[in-house]
């Protein structure tokens, strides 16, 4: 599936899928660090799912969100 990156500033990046039911949100916390959500959506052909976690920087947020894109 394709991804597109549609918000990228110092403080937050944004993924969505190509189909729209799928999205990928980096952001940087309060602390410093960065906190990378997925979340795909029940009307998604896979159903629905959520994960989270945090990283120490938005290196790493890139890296945890493009494989969680490829997973797809």
């Amino acid at each position: 599936m394709e991804w597109e990156q549609t918000t990228d500033t110092d403080t937050k990046l944004v993924w969505e899928r190509g189909d729209a039911t799928a999205e990928i949100v980096a952001r940087k916390t309060a602390g410093g660090e960065w906190a990378v959500h997925y979340d795909r959506l029940i009307q998604a052909p896979e159903g629905e799912t959520y994960r989270h976690e945090t990283v120490p920087d938005r290196e790493r947020a890139v890296e945890r969100a493009k494989m969680w894109q490829a997973s797809e």
